[in-house]
């Protein structure tokens, strides 16, 4: 059975309950839970308003002490509109799935949410397999590196594999056509941040 902290938005709920069993109370660590798995939801503002005060790391820290699967959902991680760094936020996301081992998943909004959360509940708990489609596995790959399909396609075309890539050569990025400096410098941008650390 899934449990659902009582603050969590209607709609998700609604959306959660007719798919699987759930209960709503108040949950002491993230905001969803069962068996040893536990996720915490959080709007992109509320990421940076946590990150600002410190109480993502507490968050993170209790999570990752009690449950064995720490998952991250940020919502709303595509709107960049008021984002004024970039790196900042990538370090920061690195710096949870490093730090804490948790998953870090990204949703547009609380239906999509909602979608991922029953995802996650049916791999862990049912045994299924998390398979995303290729159009997700594209729009998360070009929204991270922050480059258009097409340049994520050339990238792909010339590596074969986002791992390929990682451990290429920076000047390699520069020498595939239609790849411009701007592009290449937010891929170094993404390249030097921690999470590519192994």
């Amino acid at each position: 059975m899934l449990l659902i902290d009582c603050h969590e938005p209607k709609e998700i709920i609604e959306k959660l309950k007719a798919k699987i069993p759930l209960e709503v109370l108040k949950l002491k660590y993230g905001d969803y839970s069962f068996s040893d798995i536990v996720i915490e939801r959080k709007t992109l503002s509320d990421f940076f308003s946590s990150l600002k005060n410190n109480r993502l790391a507490e968050q993170m820290e209790n999570m990752s002490r009690y449950y064995a699967g720490t998952f991250l959902v940020i919502e709303g991680f595509f709107d960049f509109s008021y984002v004024n760094n970039i790196d900042y936020l990538n370090s920061q996301i690195a710096n949870v799935i490093l730090n804490f081992d948790a998953r870090v998943v990204f949703s547009k909004d609380e239906g999509y949410s909602a979608d991922l959360i029953e995802k996650i509940y049916r791999m862990k708990n049912l045994d299924y397999t998390l398979n995303f489609s290729k159009r997700e596995k594209i729009y998360h790959a070009t929204n991270f590196f922050g480059i258009s399909k097409q340049k994520l396609s050339l990238l792909y075309g010339h590596f074969q594999s986002i791992r390929n890539m990682v451990n290429a050569d920076k000047k390699e990025f520069t020498r595939i056509k239609g790849l411009g400096k701007k592009s290449v410098d937010k891929l170094n941008n993404v390249m030097d941040s921690s999470i590519f650390e192994l």
